[in-house]
């Protein structure tokens, strides 16, 4: 059976600066764009977060920083309009998030009630 390597078996015919562009290549070939929210969107998302805000509701945000989407859950504990940011207390750490970063927010489901 023949035990193809792909690149690797070329690696020790490249130059370190090759192999530092075809790193740097990969990289960038997977940076995922911020999504554009619609009226519709943003409308909802700011009713939802105002929502979760108000009542003290846990929320789940979905928010694009490092050209990636990353998800965290909390309690909202303030919202400043002067810096555009909100702060999120989660379990472990309480985190600043910049309001033009948030993609979407969901409350969470309250089962105890």
């Amino acid at each position: 059976m023949i035990k193809d390597r792909g690149s690797i078996k070329w690696a020790s015919m490249m130059l370190p600066e090759h192999l530092e562009l075809l790193r740097v290549c990969k990289q960038t070939e997977y940076i995922e764009p911020p999504r554009e929210l619609t009226d519709w969107e943003l409308e909802e998302l700011q009713q939802t977060i105002n929502q979760a805000y108000h009542q003290q509701s846990d929320v789940k945000l979905e928010v694009w920083t490092d050209s990636k989407t990353t998800q965290w859950n909390g309690l909202i504990k303030s919202i400043n309009f002067n810096t555009n940011e909100l702060i999120l207390e989660t379990l472990i750490r309480t985190i600043r998030i910049p309001l033009q970063h948030i993609q979407s927010a969901q409350l969470e489901a309250d089962y105890y009630d």
